[in-house]
């Protein structure tokens, strides 16, 4: 498991990878619980986008496989009060959105921009750090449509944002 590379890992079929990937996290991390499985194999296109190894997928995916979010301090110092501002009304505009995908979120974004002045990182920033604890990962709606409606709402809402 841990000799898997870039190219194998670009290459190989994407059931037998998420196999793997689900082994890795039993042996060296931790079990990955059936409510996550969904969630995880519809992101493994994006999960591997720039993986060389089975780490990498796991640091791309910890936001889904861990319930517990954590923050890491840098990071987490881009949430100012204009984030938090971003993040909440973000978060309002979302309930308006009956199905997520790429579509129906860029418009928000694109609005959130316009509104405060910024560019897509001053919007898509915080939003990642708020919805994955860091300012790495995987593109924005990636991040959104992977987590589904319910559980960004969850996250926006969170207390340590407001």
């Amino acid at each position: 498991i841990l000799s898997m590379n870039e190219y194998y890992i670009k290459n190989i079929e994407e059931n037998e990878l998420y196999q793997h990937f689900v082994d890795y996290c039993e042996i060296y991390k931790e079990k990955i619980y059936p409510e996550k499985v969904v969630k995880i194999k519809t992101s493994l296109s994006f999960l591997k986008n720039k993986a060389k190894t089975l780490e990498d997928i796991y640091n791309n995916a910890k936001y889904i496989v861990l319930d517990e979010l954590k923050f890491e301090d840098e990071d987490f110092k881009l949430i100012d009060e204009k984030a938090k501002n971003i993040i909440k009304e973000f978060n309002n505009n979302l309930s308006n959105i009956e199905d997520l995908n790429k579509d129906s979120l860029e418009p928000v974004v694109n609005q959130l921009i316009k509104k405060y002045e910024t560019n897509f990182k001053g919007v898509g920033q915080p939003l990642r750090v708020a919805l994955t604890g860091s300012k790495f990962g995987p593109g924005l709606y990636d991040i959104i449509i992977s987590l589904g409606k319910d559980e960004v709402k969850k996250r926006l809402g969170s207390k340590i944002l407001a």
